[in-house]
């Protein structure tokens, strides 16, 4: 009973909002998430709590999105569930996080697995995962939309997911040199370019005016790796 009463207070207390930062500490700790953001998304729907974490070992920059909607335990389940299952179109792992003292029940296992979401509960000392998600297979052009509005941006050589910039605006590009590769090598930044050829090609409309929303990033390890800049002597080695 006290438990109970404990959870019911901490559900009445605090809104939703006021757990998000509770649940992305949890993926950083719990899931070695490096990046995590709160309500962040899409003109589509925002997602409470996102994190970011590396799972391509040491032969890939591969990444795995996670997405968690939080509730304090007083929704329908199912309706919560199908909103969760939606940020599939984001993330490659979503979760409901939700405030009880009790455990799942058999219908609400089973409903979280018809959906394919996992399952969190939230305690007033603990969040434990109750129920894995599986792996899911986001929109890339979403994904990759939403990786920008976190400040970071996938190199288009090496893969590797990296930070272009702040995530405050929307397409601050402070960490990347826009006046050539030689240049990006000298300021020891990343790169951004623009490919005309594509962007033209998806807007015929206005492929006359020479303008192009298709930006490309390379990270500054592939810029300093490939393209190192000279030092204005000539090396004897051969």
């Amino acid at each position: 009973m006290v438990l109970g009463a404990t959870l019911e207070n901490m559900a009445r207390r605090h809104s939703e909002s006021a757990l998000y930062p509770r649940l992305a500490k949890w993926l950083k700790s719990s899931y070695g998430c490096f990046a995590t953001r709160i309500n962040i998304g899409l003109v589509h729907s925002r997602v409470d709590v996102l994190g970011v974490r590396d799972v391509g070992g040491d032969l890939s920059g591969e990444v795995e999105t996670i997405a968690i909607e939080v509730k304090r335990g007083r929704q329908p389940f199912a309706t919560t569930s199908g909103q969760t299952r939606g940020y599939a179109v984001y993330a490659d792992r979503v979760y409901l996080a939700d405030v009880r003292d009790k455990d799942f029940t058999r219908n609400e296992m089973d409903i979280a697995s018809a959906l394919g979401i996992g399952l969190i509960q939230i305690a007033p000392r603990v969040c434990r995962e109750v129920l894995s998600s599986p792996p899911h297979r986001p929109i890339p052009r979403l994904q990759l939309r939403v990786f920008e509005k976190m400040g970071y941006g996938r190199c288009c050589i090496c893969q590797t997911l990296f930070p272009v910039g702040g995530c405050e605006r929307d397409y601050d590009f402070r960490n990347l040199s826009r006046a050539g590769i030689v240049k990006a090598a000298k300021n020891k930044k990343g790169f951004l370019f623009w490919n005309m050829t594509v962007g033209q090609r998806k807007r015929q409309d206005d492929a006359e005016n020479g303008s192009s929303h298709e930006r490309r990033f390379v990270c500054s390890d592939c810029v300093a790796n490939l393209f190192p800049p000279t030092t204005g002597r000539t090396s004897t080695k051969k």
